[in-house]
């Protein structure tokens, strides 16, 4: 006999979010009804499945070896169903995702979604800055700051902080400017639209008020990333976005101070979320919790 269908849900959710108060919410349910499951499955396996105590649920060493089996089992059959019944944008999740955050933070991350959630598919819209009208026509917006709304909640990702970056060649060539903090002769990239600027950088390092020469102006910090890249400019920018570039000794720091940003990256969703917006807000939580913003 095989195990009773509900049960295997409700297990798949426990073992996959870690509490029952979680799945239950998931599967728009009661802890009872998902406790009673979870003892019905347990009955059937005559196996404990959980420990349980006051913090939660742990997997049993029998549990952490069915989990991938049922995981896998169930996203074969709900990926089979809608191919077999046409059901293919049943489980299409559509993103407004802000093009720097989307090449380097969301794009090198989204393996592991697809592990996890192969019958979920992304279509991702990339922006500059949040709509005035979020998550209007999308089910998901990670955008570089938010437009409030009485039909969405937004929540900040992460704390950034802003700091001075240009390429290896450039601080090699302008080291003594640097050194002597002279920045009034430097020429720089800066991103248009940004409320933070040189002014607040400079005074919260209390810093000399000498403000560079903007070199190239341009609408978003993936392409002035490239440039500073390049060697056209020393550049001001939030950490988040700098990351990957610093990570690989592409740019480096031009200067030692950096300063907290007030503004940042907001994941943005509908107040009353469905299953395939939980499931990604959970992964993106995981991941953030497992490597920050880096």
């Amino acid at each position: 006999m095989l195990p009773p269908l509900r049960a295997l849900v409700a297990f798949e959710a426990v073992a996959r979010l870690g509490t029952i108060g979680a799945a239950a919410r998931e599967l728009c349910v009661t802890q009872a009804a998902v406790s009673q499951q979870l003892k019905s499955l347990e009955a059937f396996l005559n196996t404990t499945l959980f420990e349980r105590s006051k913090r939660g649920v742990r997997l049993t060493s029998s549990a952490q070896h069915y989990q991938p089996i049922v995981s896998g089992s169930l996203a074969h059959l709900k990926l089979q169903t809608q191919i077999l019944f046409g059901e293919q944008e049943a489980d299409v999740l559509r993103l407004r995702v802000n093009q720097t955050f989307c090449h380097n933070w969301l794009i090198p991350r989204l393996d592991s979604f697809y592990q996890k959630y192969p019958f979920i598919r992304l279509d991702i819209q990339l922006v500059d800055w949040p709509s005035t009208t979020p998550c209007q026509n999308v089910d998901i917006e990670l955008t570089n700051g938010k437009v409030d709304s009485e039909d969405t909640r937004a929540e900040k990702l992460f704390q950034e902080h802003w700091q001075l970056v240009c390429s290896p060649e450039f601080k090699r060539d302008y080291q003594q400017l640097l050194k002597d903090e002279d920045f009034s002769q430097l020429p720089a990239v800066q991103v248009k639209g940004y409320q933070e600027n040189w002014l607040q950088w400079l005074s919260h390092n209390e810093l000399e008020i000498t403000l560079p020469r903007v070199q190239l102006e341009i609408s978003n910090s993936l392409h002035a990333l490239e440039a500073v890249k390049r060697g056209i400019g020393v550049m001001l920018v939030r950490s988040l976005a700098a990351s990957e570039l610093l990570n690989n000794n592409k740019i480096v720091p031009a200067h030692e101070a950096t300063m907290p940003a007030e503004s940042g990256h907001y994941l943005i969703t509908k107040n009353s979320r469905n299953a395939k917006v939980n499931y990604f807000c959970d992964w993106l939580h995981h991941q953030i919790k497992n490597d920050g913003p880096t």
